[in-house]
């Protein structure tokens, strides 16, 4: 139950993600795709438009990324762990972010590095990368949230 509109909620924000990210391209790029991927390349690092793109997009990216790690750092842990409902447990984590903000930044870039490099080599390091962030997700929320 709980679970599995935490997971909603997530696909919700992704899909949103995905929306802001087609608008940050086209406002200034235009809606039609490039010719080629070094077109693309020469206009997204040659251009103003390119670089309000860049900006842009990394900021609002950042946004929906820390929307996403308040959301969900110690409410997954904790829904499989006690019987809570998606409030308390979106609650919970919003408070171990608050309380924590240093810890939890550090945890997220952890993550953000783990992903990008389990993701270099073809995506098949992720077989190694998620398991174990899986784990030390586990401890950090026991670490965080007491008896």
């Amino acid at each position: 139950g709980a679970i599995a509109i935490l997971g909603f909620i997530l696909l919700t924000l992704f899909l949103l993600w995905l929306g802001a990210a087609q608008l940050i391209y086209m406002l200034p790029l235009g809606p039609e795709p490039p010719l080629s991927a070094t077109a693309f390349l020469s206009d997204v690092l040659t251009t103003g438009a390119g670089w309000t793109m860049i900006i842009v997009g990394m900021g609002v990216g950042f946004l929906f990324a820390l929307v996403v790690l308040m959301i969900s750092v110690i409410s997954f842990p904790l829904l499989l762990d006690r019987p809570l409902g998606i409030g308390a447990a979106i609650s919970a984590s919003l408070r171990a972010v608050l309380v924590n903000p240093g810890a939890m930044a550090v945890w997220g870039l952890f993550v953000a590095a783990a992903l990008v490099l389990g993701s270099i080599p073809l995506f098949l390091g992720l077989v190694v990368v998620l398991p174990v962030l899986g784990h030390a997700t586990w401890h950090l929320y026991r670490k965080v949230v007491r008896e």
